[in-house]
């Protein structure tokens, strides 16, 4: 069911200046770069050997990340837990007790979200890939 772990999301106020940082500091590889308009944020996938991290930057003062950043600051916002039969998995997690938020499917994925409370203070996002999201360039 869980085959591993994904990625590290981290909420940044800039993202170009977070891309670099990550390139020049720890050598990241940038895997791709899109924008997500309905959610309101920009998002990159930086790759240093076989870790990823998700970076995260408000696209409106409005939008979840930048309620985060405003509440928490910048830094850690989610960990993704990669698994296979998605439905499953989340049944199980519901049948746990955990309060699972925000699930959708895409073209690319499958994901939902565990709320932080009842989980020792970690969001954490649960993506099942489809066609090889989130390793495409990796």
């Amino acid at each position: 069911m869980i085959k591993g772990f994904n990625h590290v999301g981290i909420a940044v106020k800039d993202l170009t200046n977070a891309i670099a940082f990550f390139e020049k500091v720890y050598g990241a590889r940038l895997v791709w770069q899109e924008t997500c308009l309905e959610e309101k944020f920009e998002t990159a996938l930086v790759a240093v050997g076989h870790l990823r991290f998700e970076l995260l930057s408000s696209l409106d003062p409005d939008s979840l990340v930048s309620k985060f950043i405003e509440s928490r600051g910048e830094g850690i916002h989610h960990m993704s837990l990669e698994v296979e039969q998605f439905g499953e998995v989340i049944a199980d997690l519901k049948e746990k007790g955990l309060t699972v938020m925000a699930e959708t499917d895409t073209k690319d994925f499958k994901a939902a979200f565990i709320h932080p409370q009842g989980n020792f203070g970690v969001l954490t996002e649960i993506i099942e890939p489809k066609g090889g999201w989130g390793t495409r360039g990796y």
